[in-house]
């Protein structure tokens, strides 16, 4: 898949995040943001999305809540969260609970951001064409027990 062939998600309760973010990746991505959890699970539903990427804290839903919830959408998308909250409870939550494969400490630099999406959307690629090809091998096989029956 071509980079622009991906939909990144991008949930902030501050709108100038979210245009911020929104700016730096739309150069390579296709963006959409959220500005809850709420309306980004909404979203989820409705977008095929390869990555979402979240702030931690937000009313109502937190972004590792966020994360733990969409895997249940869709349990290949790639999460990372955003906060400025740097303290090791946020990033064990993140990971071992939520899922996320990045925390991202504000503020962040551009040019790391973007070498981080990037690497993930090629994690996110290789995990689709590894689950493909264990789907064709599957199905050759399948097709080689009926035949060997016969």
């Amino acid at each position: 898949m071509e980079k622009s062939d991906h939909t990144i998600l991008v949930v902030d309760d501050e709108p100038a995040n979210l245009r911020m973010l929104e700016r730096l990746l739309r150069r390579q991505f296709r963006v959409i943001t959220a500005p809850d959890g709420e309306t980004a699970l909404e979203m989820l539903k409705r977008e095929k999305v390869s990555l979402i990427m979240t702030d931690q804290r937000m009313p109502g839903m937190s972004g590792t809540e966020l994360l733990s919830k969409s895997r249940m959408i869709n349990p290949d998308i790639i999460r990372m969260v955003v906060t400025a909250n740097n303290d090791t409870d946020t990033f064990i939550d993140a990971i071992t609970n939520a899922g996320a494969i990045r925390v991202i400490a504000k503020p962040w630099d551009p040019d790391k951001v973007m070498a981080n999406v990037s690497a993930a959307i090629e994690k996110y690629d290789l995990v689709l064409r590894n689950k493909q090809a264990m789907s064709q091998l599957k199905q050759a096989n399948e097709e080689l027990n009926r035949l060997v029956k016969r």
